[in-house]
């Protein structure tokens, strides 16, 4: 991702969490909310963030309603496909012996999708057991829930989390052994 497009999720991000705040009743949530948008406004650049807004007026990310800015909703889905692209999987120092399986039966008449899916399986780390089996050793429900919501494919994908015997071969790819 080139520093320009890293700089646009980063404002894309900062917007986004003013409009979460509206949506969260938890305090604590709308306490790191604001901390992350602090934390975000004081690392950007004032000067490149005053010309990357005049671009996102121009796309339509955002409006500018007396001296707000909101963004839209091609500036929401937008930003979705930021996180999507910097989406990680995390991995733990410490594994709990169960595997993480996403099994999917997508349709023909879905076929990107599928493929799609796939192919963000295997770049986040995940493991093709079988051509609709993958696997990852770590607690990852909240990232594969955001990843087939993104592609709109809920109907046809399953998370599972469960023990699987033998699993020598697993543990040697993952490096868990």
């Amino acid at each position: 991702m080139s520093r320009y497009s890293a700089f646009a999720g980063k404002v894309l991000e900062l917007l986004a969490t003013g409009a979460l705040l509206g949506f969260t009743k938890n305090k604590q949530q709308r306490l790191e909310l604001i901390r992350d948008a602090d934390y975000i406004w004081n690392t950007i650049d004032q000067k490149e963030l005053q010309s990357l807004i005049r671009k996102f007026k121009i796309l339509k990310y955002i409006q500018i309603d007396n001296k707000r800015i909101i963004l839209t909703e091609k500036g929401r889905v937008r930003n979705l496909w930021y996180i999507f692209k910097q989406l990680k999987l995390p991995s733990n120092k410490r594994w709990d012996k169960k595997w993480r399986m996403v099994l999917f039966d997508i349709p023909e008449q879905r076929k990107k999708a599928r493929d799609a899916l796939r192919k963000k399986l295997k770049d986040i780390g995940f493991l093709e057991f079988q051509k609709s089996i993958f696997i990852y050793p770590y607690f990852c429900r909240d990232e594969i829930n955001f990843i087939i919501n993104f592609f709109n494919i809920s109907d046809y994908v399953y998370y599972i989390e469960a023990p699987i015997s033998p699993d020598d071969d697993l543990r040697k790819k993952f490096k868990l052994i």
